[in-house]
């Protein structure tokens, strides 16, 4: 009996080739989703520098997400007050590819806040991939901050009665975006969890949420300082006026927006000026607020 060479039938050609075009196309989705993920990877980077080189206050993890476990963690760092009585308490957001104790804005407000009367917990933002900057990415970026916003104010309202978000750039939309999303958190007195925000050289980079800050100003009425320099980003200067006409149109009678003559959008050489106009504006402002 002769046996006659092995060729596979017609419909088993059939499946590997859709074998072949199914694992193709899962590979495409795949490198996909990780193209467009967090970049877990240099948020890991910079909290191990930091984590040992801290002069001025303390290292920790706090938990974000629905499941609050340690792999969720992310790097923060928390700076006590100094003085007898504390003023409040706040949460500093920083910009794109930077870290809790950056040197610019964040690092000042972070280490000088405290020794007149505010805590400071500055939060690791999420981080963007530098080739990944379109519209969607930076919509997943800000929409993954918003966990870790809620993990610093519930680690802050055990002990302080006022919390503050100052937010620096890019950050600016995470914090304006959160504000919007909870205007109507409240604390068992009816009065908002959140206090009052400042927001230091916001941008707007789209006409849609969260990319455009004058469309999330629309929706807050809390105190609200908006700072920017006189030689800021050009996405800064020129949505100044746009946002200024987003919070009378929300009837926001605590908004304030203030020019800092000579500043840029770092505030270089003017950190001592920045930190005390913070501080006197917040200060005023929760004094005769509510």
């Amino acid at each position: 009996m002769k046996i006659s060479a092995f060729n596979p039938p017609k419909p088993q050609k059939i499946s590997i080739f859709l074998l072949i075009a199914l694992t193709a196309l899962l590979f495409m989705h795949t490198s996909n989703v990780l193209a467009s993920s967090i970049n877990t990877e240099s948020e890991q980077r910079w909290a191990e520098q930091l984590e040992d080189n801290i002069v001025t206050g303390e290292p920790l993890y706090l938990p974000s997400g629905a499941d609050k476990q340690s792999e969720n963690a992310f790097f923060a760092i928390v700076t006590q007050e100094t003085t007898e009585k504390a003023l409040g308490a706040i949460i500093l957001i920083h910009g794109t590819g930077a870290h809790p104790d950056w040197g610019d804005v964040i690092h000042p407000l972070r280490v000088e806040l405290p020794d007149k009367g505010w805590a400071t917990l500055s939060i690791q933002a999420p981080l963007i991939y530098p080739d990944k900057k379109d519209p969607k990415s930076r919509r997943e970026v800000i929409e993954a901050s918003l966990p870790r916003i809620q993990a610093a104010v519930d680690y802050l309202k055990p002990n302080y009665s006022k919390i503050v978000i100052v937010a620096h750039s890019f950050g600016t939309l995470m914090a304006l975006d959160y504000l919007q999303k909870h205007a109507s958190d409240t604390l068992q007195d009816d009065t908002p969890v959140i206090k009052a925000a400042v927001i230091i050289g916001t941008p707007s980079q789209a006409k849609e949420i969260p990319l455009n800050s004058s469309a999330m100003i629309e929706k807050i009425t809390i105190p609200l300082l908006d700072l920017y320099g006189s030689n800021d980003l050009n996405s800064v200067m020129n949505s100044a006026k746009a946002r200024k006409k987003a919070a009378h149109k929300a009837g926001n009678q605590h908004y304030r927006q203030h020019e800092t003559l000579g500043a840029n959008h770092f505030y270089l050489g003017l950190d001592e000026e920045l930190v005390n106009y913070v501080h006197h504006w917040l200060k005023k402002t929760l004094d005769n607020y509510q």
